[in-house]
This record gives structure tokens, sequence and C-alpha cells, in this order.
């Protein structure tokens, strides 16, 4: 369709990858804020992999989210995870998972929905409804031969970008090859 060889045009796809990834900074990556509702959860994306995808999402019109491969999913890891990607004074919503114990401690309000018993936590209305929507937009995205270990993370820096620029995708797309 182009006329140029699939070894070009996967040049160029390396190179946008590339540029945009680059081009996010470290703020890109923290979510939050006093009073924000922030979800957080950890993912598997295959079955047989040794690693796990710790992401949250904040529940804002911006919709800022961040991704961390982690080799597991424990208390200590989850804490250090969320103190470095959610700001402080944040609401943090969680599933019952243990290892999301004493969250308050990082000087956050904690929150948590039992999934064995319901999606949305009866009389609080806490749930977790859109992070597990973005595990679904992300998977859907993210082909199942690039969910390794090697390939993820540009992958999930990718999904990022695009939606901190869903609103003018085009434009920021063509000033990243300049």
């Amino acid at each position: 369709m182009t006329n140029h060889s699939s070894k070009s045009l996967k040049k160029f796809i390396d190179f946008f990858h590339y540029r945009a990834i680059n081009s996010l900074t470290a703020n890109d990556f923290i979510i939050g804020g006093k009073n924000i509702i922030c979800e957080i959860d950890e993912s598997k994306f295959k079955k047989y992999e040794d690693f796990w995808i710790v992401g949250g999402v904040e529940r804002t019109e911006k919709k800022k989210c961040f991704f961390v491969l982690t080799d597991n999913r424990e208390a200590m890891t989850l804490k250090r995870i969320i103190k470095q990607h959610v700001k402080e004074r944040s609401i943090i919503h969680t599933d019952k998972w243990h290892g999301y114990s004493h969250l308050e401690s990082l000087n956050m309000k904690h929150r948590r929905v039992n999934h064995s018993k319901n999606r949305i936590e009866k009389g609080t209305g806490v749930h977790t409804n859109n992070i597990e929507g973005l595990w679904n937009g992300v998977k859907l995205n993210i082909k199942s031969r690039n969910r390794n270990r090697n390939l993820i993370e540009k992958h999930l820096k990718e999904f990022i970008w695009r939606r901190k620029h869903r609103d003018n995708l085009f434009n920021v797309f063509i000033n990243c090859l300049i």
C-alpha cells in the first residue's frame, strides 16, 4: 500500500515509538492529588510469564494512568510502587488483595471493595471498575505476542502517550517527528 518494504515500515514505527515514549516526562507517570480517587490493581498479561503489571488510573477528566512491571505483588512492592506513582492525599481504591494492606501510612485514604462479594461495595460505592476497564483496553491494544517482559513496557508507555494526547493525537504525532 505504501510501496515501502515491511522492514522500512518497522523502522518508522520503532522511530515513532522512541520519539513518543521519550517525550513523556516523569509527571506523566504520577497520578492523583488531594481528594482525587485513584484506582490501583495488578494484572498478569500472560499466564506463564514471571512478572506482574501494577497499574493505576485517576478518576478525573484526564484519566491519567501509570504501569509498572514487577516480579511480585506483595505488600512491600505494592506500597513502594504506589508511593512513587500516586500523590499524597489521594484516595486509593483497591480490591481486598492482602498486598494492599497498610496503605494509610502513605498519607492517603484507602478504601477497598470485596470482589468475591460484588463489583461495587454496598453502602460506600467503592469500586475498581475504571482500572479493570483500563486493563481490558490495554490488553486489546497490545497483541499477545508483544506481552512479554522485553516488549510490553514500550507498548504500555505508548498507551500512556496516546491517552495523554488523545484530543490532539495527529498534531502531537507530527511534532514528534520533527
